[in-house]
């Protein structure tokens, strides 16, 4: 998912257009078993900017941006929902939107990564997304391998250059964030950005929305658990 990107994307596009003028914090968090299957949770979080977010919500546009209503972001989540539900090897989805501290979450249960890729690609296809291009996951359960594929691309840059120098500066605090935890202990893991937590079960990985928009930083690893 995600993203969710990022992208993220992933979580409520409809709120996107808030983000070019509030810091925001997208986190990601996926538990994977040694079988493959596991759960992911998606948390965009505006809570930093709640008070000029909601003065955001009082208007209509802002910079030529369309600030989506809560009726509007209601129905965008329940687009997601559906879609989320009506793909193969989804359960569980759960989502929550607090529209006081402009917190959203999105999360389910997967029965392997390519359910997980499946939903991502989906999303893509109906926010017409290129995000399902350039991001997928891969799990081996024999040589215990969960591998995450990322592509750069370009557009991210080019798009963020014709926003104003300001509102480029309202993204030095924001950051992207990933966990992933597994039931073994990771051996090895080759994102450099990357930490391995004290008990060797999990994988943080946070960075700043800049970084990745500039290519500077990459979300894509391999990690090896032990047998």
């Amino acid at each position: 998912m995600k993203k969710i990107r990022l992208k993220i994307k992933i979580l409520l596009l409809s709120i996107t257009c808030m983000l070019f003028t509030s810091c925001f914090d997208l986190v990601e968090e996926i538990d994977m078993k040694a079988d493959g299957s596991g759960s992911i949770k998606a948390t965009l979080n505006l809570s930093k900017s709640k008070t000029k977010v909601a003065s955001l919500m009082k208007m209509k546009s802002v910079n030529g941006l369309t600030i989506p209503s809560q009726a509007t972001i209601k129905s965008e989540t329940a687009t997601i929902i559906k879609i989320l539900q009506s793909t193969p090897g989804i359960s569980r989805v759960n989502h929550t939107l607090d529209f006081t501290n402009f917190i959203a979450t999105i999360s389910c249960d997967f029965t392997s990564v390519t359910a997980l890729n499946s939903f991502t690609k989906t999303l893509a296809q109906h926010f017409k997304s290129p995000l399902g291009n350039n991001h997928s996951y891969s799990y081996n359960n024999k040589s215990l391998t969960f591998g995450r594929q990322y592509t750069y691309a370009s557009s991210m840059s080019k798009e963020f250059s014709k926003l104003s120098q300001n509102d480029r500066k309202l993204f030095d605090d924001a950051f992207y964030t990933q966990i992933v935890r597994f039931d073994k202990s990771v051996k090895s893991q080759n994102n450099p950005t990357a930490k391995l937590s004290a008990t060797k079960k999990a994988v943080l990985l946070k960075i700043k929305a800049t970084d990745l928009i500039s290519g500077k930083a990459s979300v894509a690893n391999n990690i090896v658990l032990q047998n």
